[in-house]
């Protein structure tokens, strides 16, 4: 990545600072392998001299709204956008399709069904659309021919989309009657169907090539020229990015080159969001069943979620290489797409149901037989907790339960003494300056911070309290969450240090 300073002739543009990424001679964006391929670059190149503009394309382009939500993209989007497990998406759509009391109207279902695969939109709510878009934000922002989801392999198309009952109960309208999470549902609902409804977003974009010495950097700009649908459904993604007004033959200088290193990472752990789509990609369950998959995962403790992301418990993985082991067929993903598949050709009248369950029944039957007879009894063996029974005196061990593990006495059910199991970060507590600040789970199993002399000393804190105080004001630092990393700040808002990948 290099980062330079405008200096062409025009003192207008001059003194701007922009950032461009070094591209290869076929002008493909290249990552460069090592620091050694890194290093050659930058020896090509004299630091000092003029870096040439030798091509500025200029080009509009449209940005399409996306179809209304099926139950598996509504499912990902609320995950995303409102940080809603999918049982509490289905149960806010659920309350939503069933009916709320909005006043004089009395008990209305805002939504349609909210279990379909089809982005199909009947004629009467287009019209309404129309209608709605062109009494509220002009002609110019209803779309002549509003987009067409493309729909799955699979799909049964049952019912249409889900979308808002009638457009003109506007959330806002609305928002007095409903609850907390049921107007936010509502609202990405309302504005998703809406937005599809809609002109697509247009954009000026600008391409910048810049040389020296053979070695060519790209810069790219954009700037919004019309909003369309994303004056209803916006997000973070469209910002616009101004380059100067650069010409072919400008020159500019270089302000500093900062060699980046990223290292090839392996793929990120699915969320609520990303397993949906996996299994609808994958053509596995119905959309009724999605949320039913992942909550039972979940409740058995066969995962858990760190960071909004699954990871595979001992338990998971102990399951799982049984069932991999004895129930090959299964675990494995495209017979169970498969079937699926037979089954709605069961629906069609293509398929005899009665040789498809036999085709499936006998080898299952002899699968079960096989497991029945030589599958071991599995037991988790207890780990050593490292200190005694306060109790009877005997060693407490970690045991498996419900919810996790725990610290339970090894001569249950004789003791049936258990402590949760403690984990310090290795940081005093800022309060009573005695106790270990240990991590703790709150009843919805968010992580916080409290002390250990609990209740003696009520110290507690949703942020990781990292053992120094801040300079300004001498109140404890905490370690906070942020967008591709952590960063150490005060609570008070009067100090905070760079943010760490």
């Amino acid at each position: 990545m290099i980062g330079i300073n405008i200096r062409g002739s025009q003192s207008a543009f001059s003194q701007i600072e922009i950032i461009a990424y070094y591209h290869n001679k076929k002008k493909k964006k290249k990552e460069l392998p090592n620091n050694e391929a890194v290093q050659a670059i930058l020896k090509q190149l004299d630091p000092k001299g003029d870096f040439d503009i030798t091509k500025v394309t200029r080009r509009e382009r449209k940005r399409q709204p996306q179809p209304p939500f099926t139950t598996s993209t509504m499912q990902q989007e609320a995950n995303r956008k409102l940080n809603f497990r999918t049982r509490k998406t289905m149960m806010a759509a659920q309350q939503l399709y069933e009916g709320i009391n909005i006043g004089k109207e009395g008990s209305q279902g805002l939504i349609t069904y909210m279990r379909t695969d089809s982005t199909r939109i009947s004629v009467i709510a287009k019209h309404e659309a129309s209608k709605f878009l062109h009494e509220e934000y002009g002609e110019e922002y209803a779309a002549t021919k509003p987009i067409k989801g493309k729909l799955p392999e699979g799909a049964q198309d049952a019912h249409e989309a889900i979308r808002p009952t009638s457009v003109f109960r506007t959330p806002a309208s609305l928002k007095k009657y409903l609850t907390r999470d049921q107007f936010r549902l509502y609202q990405m609902v309302w504005s998703r169907f809406l937005a599809s409804q809609m002109t697509p977003a247009i954009m000026d974009t600008m391409a910048v090539t810049i040389e020296q010495n053979n070695v060519i950097f790209k810069a790219n700009g954009s700037k919004m020229k019309f909003d369309g649908f994303l004056k209803v459904y916006g997000d973070t993604k469209e910002k616009d990015n101004l380059l100067p007004d650069l010409e072919t033959g400008d020159v500019v200088s270089l302000v500093k080159n900062n060699p980046d290193q990223h290292f090839t990472q392996p793929p990120a752990r699915y969320s609520e969001a990303t397993l949906i789509k996996a299994l609808e990609e994958k053509g596995v369950g119905r959309p009724s069943t999605y949320s039913p998959t992942i909550d039972t995962i979940q409740r058995r403790y066969y995962v858990k979620e760190v960071g909004r992301r699954f990871e595979p418990t001992e338990l998971g993985e102990i399951v799982n290489k049984i069932i991999v082991e004895y129930f090959p067929d299964v675990v494995n993903i495209d017979f169970t797409a498969n079937l699926e598949g037979k089954l709605d050709q069961v629906e069609e009248g293509k398929e005899n149901w009665i040789k498809l369950v036999d085709t499936f029944y006998k080898p299952f039957s002899d699968e079960v037989e096989s497991a029945t007879k030589n599958m071991e009894k599995v037991q988790i063996k207890d780990e050593p907790a490292g200190f005694n029974c306060d109790i009877c005196g005997a060693p407490m061990v970690i045991k498996m339960g419900r919810y996790g593990k725990f610290n339970a006495c090894s001569r249950f059910p004789d003791c049936r003494n258990t402590k949760p199991i403690v984990k310090e970060i290795g940081v005093i507590c800022p309060k009573c300056h005695e106790g270990q600040v240990i991590e703790r789970k709150s009843r919805k199993n968010r992580i916080f911070y409290g002390c250990s002399r609990f209740p003696d000393c009520d110290f507690v804190s949703w942020d990781k309290p990292i053992g120094r105080d801040c300079p300004k004001d001498g109140h404890f630092l905490v370690e906070k969450r942020v967008k591709g990393g952590t960063q150490v700040v005060c609570p008070n808002g009067d100090y905070e240090e760079p943010a760490q990948k």
